[in-house]
């Protein structure tokens, strides 16, 4: 099944190859963001994160390190090894360069011959030195402790494509293998015999990787997935946890797959944007219109405030949020919370939460009197749009012409794909 990381990594199939979807650890607090030096001395640092797996939980956890442009893998575990409560890491030397001897008293060697310490870069394993290894900003590092070459190791992946269909979600690898001569090469093998908790709920795989979902009610959206597996004879990990905060995103039932509004409705459910409309039937419905309460709830959620507290009605803390900040006035709410919203409303009212936010460039412009209807957009709209269409939210309802449609009513889909261009535009 595609999902939204095949578009934006643009490499997702080689991430997958390699078990990018690895899942997260069951416990394990999140470290605070470690930096190096003043924000002066940083003005060219980049950020990572870092993941340190040990044989049952995860030892450390940070996801923004800052270190400097062109920093290594040894550079980074060298920071965290002298920050407070960091795990002790020693490092080895041989002639192939730097690599991780033990962390936390657990070394190389101690679950067989073959067992030790490796590290993957965004799902891929860079086959070379800790000390050759230069980091880029955004890079995930994940050093776990493994017998890759012993008992063997996967990096699990679910395959919800059956979901719906039968109930069944595939947690598949695609492993590595060598021959007599070390050539490698890659084979897709299911992740049989292991524990997964779903949705809060322990499964073991069949054979074929598979567990059965019984109850797929509210399934859609983001659920917490983990999966282990242990040598039974040494126990030594044979899949890598995924971390503690990993999601998995669960399509909902009327967007399938290939349909126009897949990726964008998945952008907004993974960005918090967006949830189920019908969580009983894990439906999204894409083509109802937007309402005036849905709207401010999620431009609230987009410019980061708790617009989801429990009130009467539901809407209430959005509601009140909106007003507060000067997004909307009463008047919107005059013909009711269920009155649906049109495109250049939308466009208005995103452009003010953008506005708020203070983190984008409000001072775009685009020529607008060449729309095909642009006579039909509100003047007090004009502004908005012209930035929208600036911002590349807008690319026209007509392929060789601009066309606004400024008073037709928008649907949730055509909304998440409106962030979506925006956002990855």
């Amino acid at each position: 099944m595609k999902t939204l990381r095949k578009i934006i990594a643009l490499a997702l199939v080689v991430l997958l190859l390699a078990g990018l979807t690895a899942l997260p650890a069951f416990a394990s607090e999140e470290a605070g963001a470690v930096t190096v030096g003043s924000a002066a001395e940083n003005a060219g640092a980049i950020t990572v994160s870092l993941r340190i797996e040990g044989i049952r939980a995860p030892l450390y956890y940070n996801k923004e390190v800052t270190l400097e442009a062109g920093a290594s893998v040894e550079d980074l575990l060298v920071l965290i090894g002298h920050t407070d409560g960091a795990p002790d890491i020693v490092i080895g030397g041989s002639e192939l360069g730097a690599y991780v001897s033990g962390i936390d008293g657990l070394k190389e060697g101690e679950y067989g011959e073959l067992s030790g310490w490796f590290y993957y870069v965004n799902g891929i394993d860079p086959f070379r030195s800790i000390s050759l290894y230069e980091l880029n900003d955004g890079d995930e590092v994940v050093c776990f402790y493994g017998d890759k070459f012993g008992v063997g190791m996967q990096f699990p992946y679910a395959d919800l494509s059956k979901l719906y269909s039968n109930g069944t979600i595939l947690f598949l690898s695609v492993d590595e293998e060598y021959d007599d001569d070390w050539n490698m090469s890659l084979v897709l093998n299911p992740v049989a015999g292991a524990d997964v908790l779903f949705n809060g709920i322990n499964y073991l795989t069949n054979e074929n990787g598979g567990i059965y979902i019984e109850d797929k009610a509210g399934m859609a959206g983001l659920q917490r997935v983990q999966i282990e597996k242990y040598d039974e004879k040494s126990g030594v990990p044979k899949v890598l946890r995924f971390a503690p905060d990993h999601e998995i995103y669960v399509p909902f039932a009327d967007t399938p797959d290939g349909v126009w509004f897949e990726i964008p409705v998945e952008f907004s459910v993974l960005m918090g944007f967006f949830r189920g409309a019908d969580s009983a039937r894990n439906l999204f419905l894409p083509g109802n219109y937007m309402t005036i309460a849905q709207l401010v709830t999620v431009l609230g959620r987009i410019a980061g405030a708790d617009v989801d507290a429990p009130s009467d009605p539901w809407y209430a803390v959005a509601r009140d949020w909106a007003l507060d900040n000067g997004i909307i006035t009463e008047w919107w709410f005059e013909s009711g919370a269920g009155a649906s919203v049109t495109r250049e409303q939308f466009i208005y009212l995103f452009y003010l939460t953008a506005a708020l936010a203070g983190s984008y460039d409000m001072d775009l412009e685009s020529d607008i009197t060449i729309a095909t209807d642009f006579e039909d957009i509100s003047a007090d709209y004009y502004e908005s749009i012209s930035w929208a269409v600036a911002s590349g939210i807008i690319h026209g309802m007509a392929e060789d012409a601009l066309t606004i449609n400024p008073g037709e009513k928008i649907t949730r889909a055509q909304v998440c794909q409106m962030l979506f261009n925006y956002y990855y535009s």
